[in-house]
């Protein structure tokens, strides 16, 4: 196991490039170097290390490229970051680790739930909690769900935050769909230790289940893939079936584009962007709201 430092060599400030305005490609110079040095480190661990690491360690780790991700450059030079040609080299390697970081941490946190005799007090307590609080809430304020809705989320993971939340907090019922049978039999496991198996249910399979579901609105995760295949999906199910619902998807935008390959408009042909969410604090994803193409 590679021995963790986690201290920045040199740490960057965002007083350092404050001026980018007049003169970005000094800020880029500045900023290109942690970057690399991160992508340096990332490729030091497999998946099987990264599973292996301390869940505080996990974190820490993590906590790098976040910092990376929330500078507030401003879309001009987050743009020129992300063309770069070195840095744009190394993004698939970054955004590997960070799906890789999701799916680990997802895993630790659903066991400490089976084994903890209070599960909803592990889960107000683990660090990122409070973003999808506050996602859930943004996104839940920007579009009316008439009462008895049944939301359907593609990509729900092990601990499906997303619909844990939207129930505590707006009761709304859910189905949440994810391709692995592991990821699915973990989730359930969960859904029923914070007692809530009448009101989220979770289903092994992809959007392709979406024919003979019951929902009313949906909600495709930042993480499920592949993005063209689902919107295509989901435009021959709303089509056929004379559906009219609110179609939600999450994405990354500005700096915060370097954790994950932001979805494009040519995965979504066939539907028209109505309105978005930005990020608010470090809250990693966009929030979109889609509706069919006539």
């Amino acid at each position: 196991m590679h021995d963790i430092n986690f201290t920045h060599e040199h740490e960057i400030k965002e007083h350092d490039f404050l001026g980018c305005c007049k003169d970005c490609q000094a800020s880029l110079d500045i900023i290109k170097p942690h970057f690399m040095s991160f992508a340096k480190r990332i490729k030091k661990y497999t998946q099987k290390m990264l599973a292996a690491l301390d869940p505080d360690d996990l974190y820490r780790l993590y906590q790098l490229l976040d910092d990376l991700a929330h500078m507030n450059t401003g879309i001009h030079l987050s743009g020129l970051i992300l063309d770069e040609p070195d840095i744009r080299r190394e993004l698939p390697v970054i955004r590997s680790y960070y799906s890789a970081f999701f799916s680990i941490h997802e895993e630790h946190l659903a066991k400490e739930l089976l084994k903890s005799e209070t599960p909803w007090q592990t889960l107000n307590s683990f660090p990122l909690y409070t973003r999808y609080d506050a996602l859930v809430k943004s996104q839940i304020e920007a579009v009316h769900i008439a009462p008895g809705s049944i939301l359907a989320f593609i990509g729900c993971g092990s601990v499906p935050m997303s619909l844990i939340l939207m129930n505590r907090l707006y009761g709304i019922r859910s189905i949440g769909l994810d391709s692995s049978a592991e990821t699915v039999n973990l989730s359930r496991k969960v859904i029923k230790c914070l007692g809530m198996e009448k009101e989220v249910k979770i289903i092994q399979g992809d959007e392709s289940r979406l024919w003979d579901l019951d929902w009313n609105l949906v909600l495709v995760a930042a993480l499920a893939e592949p993005k063209a295949r689902i919107f295509q999906i989901l435009r021959k199910v709303l089509k056929e079936q004379e559906r009219s619902v609110p179609v939600i998807f999450r994405t990354y935008t500005g700096m915060r584009a370097i954790l994950y390959e932001p979805v494009q408009i040519s995965d979504i042909e066939g539907f028209t962007i109505v309105k978005k969410i930005l990020p608010a604090g470090r809250v990693n994803n966009t929030t979109v709201f889609v509706e069919l193409d006539e």
